[in-house]
């Protein structure tokens, strides 16, 4: 009986990997022909030469393939076919799993059970990243991307220092580090951005309880925030221009006094300072603050004012502990101010509206593709990567910050203190 059923399964595998073996070419062998079809190729006399491969490596992401390029092309020529090898790669359905075969009936027609297993297979969402050292390194990322993410609290052990959860990429389950400076974040309602902010807040609470200072400007009606007002760690949130601009200018002139500490204090940056401390300003909505949205000149002014202190922070704000988030659900060249994006050194895209949208945010298009809830593009000075975000309920948001929820003293002054501290110093400010 035993032999029996290992015969069957055997049987049906070789059926199955036979009959795929004569209807579709290998990864290695795809990226060749498509690389012929979209023209990357030389002539010499009679004969084409295109890419020759040299050797490939397996991995738990998926598989490494390196080739030969042939004289008279260039990386940069593969890297503007990036989506062609993409799309080419995805233009059929994914891997079959080998125990599929083992379900099979011999006698019950099972080459008609091959063949539906075949055209009912799992559908893969490959993607490929592309390197050069002499040699043309294309990666082929096929390891699964869960289309939801549910929050847990072990993300955040797995987090060090300013770490936060970010979420599962095709190489696996990722952290983004704070330190990194600014970040602009985008993408359209519903789509995971506030989410995510919720979030990276609630982590930054739990990691640096004491090192953590925010300010929170939602232009929505601040509701997003409400549940955070009373934590230690927020100095403000502000819910309209004339707070958003209060606040602004709060932390721009808080910025400048620490700026005249360093100076004072021959101090590079908050690393040489010593100090702990840091202080994120997190806006949400941008287009609210745009002078170029807003009607009406005396809001048109405040706005402006909100957009200086804004470049302000992002332009100097990082060496002296500052962090921004700049966000927005719906980025035009209008609303995006230059200055500030181009001192964010991450951006994080959820899916926009259309690939104008996603220029403005990523200099290229791609993020009015995601379509998938959470689903997020994560560009850094190292690269892109795809990242499905994690969803984290407010019960959970709550259980992570009720131990930081106090009643606050009326707000009336700052002063500024410096204290002796082991390996460096500490600039303070002070409510009281």
């Amino acid at each position: 009986m035993l032999f029996e059923i290992l015969s069957t399964s055997a049987a049906a595998a070789l059926v199955g990997i036979s009959y795929l073996k004569r209807t579709e070419l290998d990864d290695g062998e795809k990226i060749k022909k498509i690389s012929l079809n979209c023209g990357l190729y030389i002539k010499e006399g009679k004969e084409l030469k295109t890419i020759q491969l040299y050797r490939k490596k397996k991995h738990e992401w998926g598989t490494e393939y390196i080739y030969r390029i042939p004289l008279g092309l260039s990386f940069s020529d593969f890297e503007k076919r990036k989506d062609h090898l993409r799309d080419g790669l995805n233009n059929r359905k994914g891997t079959i799993e080998f125990k599929s075969f083992t379900q099979i009936k011999l006698k019950s027609n099972p080459i008609r059970q091959i063949k539906d297993i075949y055209e009912n297979r799992y559908v893969s969402e490959k993607d490929v990243e592309l390197s050069y050292d002499g040699m043309l390194h294309i990666k082929v990322l096929d390891r699964h991307m869960p289309s939801k993410i549910i929050f847990d609290e072990s993300m955040l052990k797995q987090c060090i220092d300013w770490e936060v959860p970010l979420g599962e990429t095709r190489y696996g389950f990722i952290n983004h580090n704070m330190e990194r400076g600014h970040i602009t974040l985008a993408g359209a309602t519903r789509k995971g951005k506030t989410v995510l902010l919720k979030l990276i807040i609630s982590s930054l609470i739990n990691q640096q309880p004491d090192n953590t200072k925010l300010t929170l400007i939602d232009l929505k009606g601040g509701l997003a925030f409400t549940r955070f007002r009373n934590a230690k760690q927020v100095i403000e949130v502000a819910t309209n221009l004339d707070e958003a601009l209060s606040t602004l200018l709060k932390v721009k002139n808080e910025m400048e006094q620490m700026k005249g500490w360093f100076d004072k204090n021959g101090s590079e940056d908050i690393k040489e300072a010593g100090i702990d401390i840091r202080h994120f300003i997190i806006i949400d909505e941008a287009a609210q603050i745009s002078p170029n949205i807003i009607t009406g000149k005396e809001e048109k002014e405040k706005a402006r004012k909100c957009e200086e202190a804004l470049s302000e922070i992002a332009r100097i704000g990082a060496g002296l502990g500052y962090r921004l988030i700049y966000c927005s659900q719906y980025p035009t060249a209008d609303v995006m101010n230059k200055q500030i994006k181009q001192n964010c050194d991450t951006v994080i895209t959820y899916k926009l509206r259309d690939a104008i949208a996603s220029r403005v945010v990523l200099d290229e298009s791609g993020a009015e593709k995601l379509e998938v809830p959470g689903r997020a593009i994560y560009k850094t000075p190292d690269g892109v990567q795809i990242v499905q975000t994690p969803f984290i309920e407010n019960e959970q948001i709550e259980k992570i910050i009720t131990p930081h929820i106090v009643i606050k003293p009326r707000k009336e002054d700052l002063t500024i203190e410096k204290t002796a501290k082991s390996g460096g110093n500490t600039f303070k400010l002070e409510e009281i």
